[in-house]
């Protein structure tokens, strides 16, 4: 078998040491006559990184040699303990001032390595200073700034895809914890993001290193607006929400971008309805979400094939319920989606069903989505418990009325049967609103005073289903009350009832 040739580390120079006291001696005079200037070398010890930095902040120093400088830190820093020595030396400085340098590549490597100490605290406390520190002389003509500018501009400004792709990873790379995720609203990083995607948005992107960068940002922006404070207000009024909806709305059917891994393709569909999620917490992101037809392009990734999508979308719809055309927009496109989620039991995350139930609640506070809901799950009662509780009888009601199909009377009948004898408090919030708050735990009560003709639906449903309605009949006439209303009815003819149900209707309201 042939002997591959070994790739040797970025930098790394091999010398012949002598085991000679003096040659060995560290203080004498010349210890660097044997390096050529242009020749990038590693150090010992506490000499490692400054060597380098020495060299990044070489003027003059050719682009080649500043690349294998850059690449050899960022495969030095594979460990924290490394990092924290490369940012104790200052790279962070030397590779911000080399993101504005005329090479392509070198601005490349420079985000990389930024990228890669921004992972620590002590990277990203320095990333404010960035180069203002450095002598003009190495800065050159371009005067000095911060980082995350420097990475903002870069990013607009730039037009090669690998730079635009590492930048938005060292940019993710500073959006890990709160502090970074605080310097990009500061700094004016959201902005700068915000109109890279206004102007790529809603086109798939046409390269992988284009998506991945997209991918990076999207991360980037569900990071910050969910940890800093006022990460949301430049994400407002630039029409940036309707244009991530446009690319959700891109998306081919089957979740595979071209050109991108599976993994890839589902992960920038989930950041995207995060992104959609956090921005939906502020009334102006909602109503934005709302005016783009939001609702509609998000309910079809309530059936994704991953649950982490599938999540993201339920989450999405939650915030946009808070708004009443968001109940209304949910109604028209979204009750067979969750009706669907909600049914798959253990197939889902139990933070999925739970954000599902508590969209579904909100949402009924729009009474026409409750009712065409409740039709929807009227076979599951164990879902009508969970959701409504003992007010599942008046979102039911409607489907024992004489022009509904006998199927759908004969299981909303078993829904009210099951409710009349055993209360359940459901949703704790009571929507709608239920008075006296006594009713939720006596359903014949709230069964008379919520359910609009519900005896006389029982009574019609006798020929139907006998032994389940006059069950609910018997229940309901146990309070006094409700038997009084039952005779008066029946004594003066406002129910219909056929010749058959008439002994055992008469033998209950005389008893």
């Amino acid at each position: 078998m042939a002997k591959e040739p070994v790739q040797l580390l970025q930098g790394y120079k091999r010398h012949i040491t002598s085991e000679f006291l003096a040659d060995r001696y560290p203080y004498l005079e010349d210890i660097r006559g044997h390096l050529r200037p242009d020749e990038v070398s590693m150090a010992h010890g506490e000499r490692q990184f400054p060597r380098l930095v020495e060299q990044l902040k070489t003027p003059g120093l050719a682009p080649d040699k500043l690349c294998e400088a850059l690449r050899t830190i960022c495969d030095l820093c594979s460990n924290q303990e490394n990092k924290c020595q490369a940012i104790a030396a200052d790279v962070v400085a030397a590779a911000t001032n080399l993101l504005t340098h005329e090479s392509i590549p070198v601005r490349r490597d420079a985000a990389q390595v930024i990228g890669s100490l921004a992972l620590l605290i002590g990277g990203r406390s320095l990333m404010p200073i960035g180069n203002t520190e450095m002598a003009k002389k190495l800065t050159g003509q371009v005067a000095a700034a911060p980082t995350l500018p420097r990475l903002a501009k870069l990013l607009l400004s730039c037009n090669d895809e690998i730079v635009k792709m590492n930048v938005a990873r060292a940019m993710k790379a500073v959006t890990i914890f709160r502090d970074g995720c605080q310097q990009a609203v500061d700094q004016g990083t959201v902005r700068s993001i915000a109109q890279y995607l206004c102007a790529t948005l809603p086109d798939l992107p046409s390269s992988e290193p284009l998506a991945l960068c997209l991918l990076y940002l999207l991360q980037t922006l569900g990071a910050v607006t969910m940890y800093a404070s006022g990460g949301t207000r430049d994400l407002f009024g630039v029409n940036l929400i309707e244009r991530i909806v446009g690319f959700l709305a891109k998306i081919p059917q089957d979740g595979q971008l071209p050109g991108v891994s599976p993994t890839d393709s589902v992960e920038l569909a989930r950041q995207a309805l995060r992104v959609l999620w956090h921005c939906g917490n502020d009334p102006k992101g909602r109503k934005e979400t709302l005016k783009a037809e939001g609702v509609q392009v998000i309910t079809g990734y309530l059936d994704a094939g991953d649950s982490k999508v599938r999540e993201s979308a339920v989450c999405a719809l939650n915030v946009a319920s808070l708004e009443t055309q968001g109940k209304k927009d949910i109604l028209q496109y979204s009750p067979e989606g969750l009706a669907k989620l909600l049914h798959r039991g253990d197939n889902e995350t139990s933070y999925l069903h739970e954000t599902c139930v508590q969209l579904i609640r909100s949402a009924s506070e729009l009474p026409a989505f409750r009712f065409a809901f409740a039709r929807l799950i009227v076979g599951s009662t164990w879902l009508l418990e969970k959701i409504y509780g003992t007010t599942s009888l008046a979102a039911i009601s409607p489907l024992l009325r004489p022009e509904e199909d006998v199927e759908i009377r004969a299981q909303a009948l078993q829904v009210a049967l099951h409710f009349l004898s055993k209360p359940s408090a459901g949703d704790e919030i009571r929507v709608p609103p239920v008075c006296p708050l006594e009713n939720i735990e006596e359903p014949r009560n709230f069964a008379l005073e919520e359910c609009v003709d519900i005896l006389h639906n029982l009574v019609s449903l006798i020929d139907v289903d006998r032994d389940a309605s006059m069950q609910c009949l018997v229940a309901l006439c146990q309070i006094s009350r409700n038997k009084e209303e039952l005779r008066s009815m029946v004594q003066d003819g406002r129910v219909n009832m056929s010749k058959a149900a008439e002994p055992e209707v008469h033998s209950l309201i005389c008893s």
